[in-house]
């Protein structure tokens, strides 16, 4: 009797499949990454609409599906950093929020350059640390993109507009990335206090400073 194969890779396969990618092994890293990219997916879509609100995205640009893009073109030059404690769906979520701060400040950027000096100094191009660097984050048309392997969007406005995010707007930056991280994706704060670098008794601060603020019990669940 034949035994069904299995959909999922045990935890087993995804940490050979990291060690792999960590030795350079970027079909090793695609494979480790793939298990997460809903949840990332989830996360940017709580994000893009949250930047916009903020002024700091227009709408649509980025998309939920080029921001996870980013976070992955990130991730693999950024690999090697990852602290060994945290886990890779953690510290994915947690590098999601980095790259919407970076993108953020690339566009107001982006703004502010018809209002400078034609006389300003260029800023210097982009250093890479080799080749493959560069054409990882240039992704020619003709290559498969990152948004490519991104499941397409699933969810409709109207789904979209009956989450909390809403809740989440006037809470400082850092307190609704704690509270995101253990109430939509159910991280402990241990973790999630880890993956952020800031101290445990500073994250249960946050949590319990967010919660009481949005008016949350204790069990509540953003979703």
């Amino acid at each position: 009797m034949r035994t069904p194969a299995r959909s999922t890779p045990s935890d087993a396969e995804l940490n050979d499949a990291w060690n792999a990618a960590l030795r350079g092994d970027r079909e090793a890293f695609r494979a480790a990454v793939t298990p997460y990219l809903g949840e990332l997916l989830r996360a940017a879509r709580h994000e893009v609409p949250y930047r916009v609100a903020l002024g700091d995205f227009e709408p649509n640009d980025p998309t939920a599906e080029e921001l996870v893009g980013e976070v992955l073109i990130r991730a693999w030059p950024e690999r090697h950093n990852r602290p060994p404690s945290v886990w890779l769906r953690v510290w994915l979520l947690t590098l999601l929020y980095r790259v919407a701060r970076e993108v953020t400040r690339r566009e107001a950027r982006l703004r502010r350059m018809p209002t400078e000096s034609l006389e300003d100094p260029v800023p210097p191009e982009p250093i890479y640390d080799d080749d493959e660097g560069f054409w990882e984050w240039y992704q020619p048309d003709e290559m498969t993109r990152w948004e490519d392997v991104v499941e397409a969007p699933t969810m409709t406005p109207e789904e979209e507009a009956g989450t909390d995010e809403e809740l989440t707007r006037t809470l400082d930056p850092l307190s609704r990335e704690v509270f995101l991280l253990c109430e939509l994706h159910r991280v402990p704060l241990s973790e999630a206090a880890l993956a952020l670098g800031i101290g445990l008794d500073d994250a249960a601060r946050l949590l319990e400073e967010a919660r009481r603020h949005l008016g949350l019990g204790e069990d509540r669940n953003l979703i």
